[in-house]
């Protein structure tokens, strides 16, 4: 795992750098990752997001979204895939920091997410 993922979920002080990790990264998938691969599994989020509370089966979820996102980036055009294994890479270090007994670190993997997608807009993510 990504031990500067890992710090970004399971750690308030890290916002700065999360942020500019997630700038970074999503500038470098802007060109060559779609927004609509990106909501697919963003949706997923957002409803667990929206259940009262995180708990297992939440965090079930949240898990199954790594075989999701494997299986998107083997409908990428081959040509594209590099950018979207560096997201895949990214969100799946996310999910193993999140911790079901600590469920600020859902929301933080959340801001992580969002400010992914944030930003491959911004950057002309298409």
């Amino acid at each position: 795992m990504n031990e500067q993922i890992k710090s970004f979920i399971q750690s308030d002080n890290t916002a700065k750098q999360m942020v500019n990790y997630a700038e970074d990264l999503g500038k470098k998938i802007s060109r060559n990752v779609s927004s609509s691969q990106i909501r697919n599994a963003y949706g997923t989020v957002k409803k667990l997001q929206m259940q009262s509370e995180f708990n297992e089966i939440a965090y079930r979820e949240l898990l199954l979204l790594k075989p999701k996102l494997a299986y998107a980036r083997g409908r990428t055009e081959r040509n594209k895939k590099p950018d979207f294994e560096k997201l895949e890479q990214a969100l799946s270090s996310a999910i193993d920091a999140v911790d079901v007994k600590q469920p600020e670190t859902f929301k933080r993997f959340c801001n992580f997410f969002e400010a992914i997608l944030a930003y491959h807009k911004a950057y002309g993510g298409k």
